[in-house]
């Protein structure tokens, strides 16, 4: 189903013109992975059929902002998995050492009280097992360690990520993936060059230095 919706929400990118109210026309469109920006003499069309939430939004070209690409990341995860990673190391460095080798076993025995000597030698092997699961309870906390340390490094890597940020006037501002390919070719410089406000021809200004040119000659 949800599939269904994106497909029927990027075929609009194709039909753009049918969104378009009279007298509206295309002047810039910019393709990209995640999104399709289109800009018109009058708004900013953006196509976001592979994002969670509304797959179609248009805004005023006077309430657009400034066109930035930002790099985003999230360092507590990095952090995170340092600190797992270190913790795992450090357990399995002291599993490595027999936790058994810790505890005597030369207990002095008596042979002449047999009763005594089979104490002592049960209690040896009691503590040699309970050793020998904390030491496999420690191994076990190690490579758990590690298995944290690795999937908060992932998500680490996986959080790094440019994005193209339009700011919006009244309204949240616009935010979808860019590749760094795009941005070299010049998609973000040409879509903010699209945005700003056509620059006036001189005939205003031609007009103006006729008018004072005229002035004098009507004086006279």
């Amino acid at each position: 189903m949800a599939n269904a919706q994106g497909d029927r929400a990027a075929a609009w990118t194709d039909r753009v013109e049918q969104l378009c109210d009279e007298g509206e026309r295309i002047d810039h469109r910019a393709d990209l992975e995640a999104a399709t920006l289109v800009v018109t003499n009058r708004r900013l069309l953006a196509f976001t059929p592979d994002r969670s939430g509304r797959n179609f939004r248009a805004v005023e070209r006077p309430n657009v902002g400034t066109v930035t690409v930002e790099s985003t990341d999230r360092l507590a995860w990095l952090v995170l998995s340092l600190a797992a990673a270190v913790v795992g190391v450090g357990l399995l460095e002291a599993s490595r050492a027999t936790l058994g080798d810790l505890v005597p076993v030369g207990l002095p025995s008596a042979p002449a009280l047999p009763p005594v000597s089979d104490l002592a030698g049960a209690v040896r092997e009691g503590v040699g097992t309970a050793l020998l699961v904390l030491e496999w309870g420690a191994v076990a906390l190690a490579l758990t360690a590690l298995l944290f340390a690795v999937v908060f490094a992932v998500g680490y890597v996986r959080s790094r990520s440019r994005r193209l940020v339009i700011r919006v006037s009244g309204g949240a501002d616009l935010a979808v993936p860019i590749t760094d390919t795009a941005v070299e070719d010049g998609v973000v410089a040409d879509l903010e060059a699209a945005i700003r406000p056509t620059p006036i021809g001189g005939h205003d200004e031609g007009r103006r230095g006729e008018g004072h040119k005229t002035g004098p000659e009507e004086s006279g």
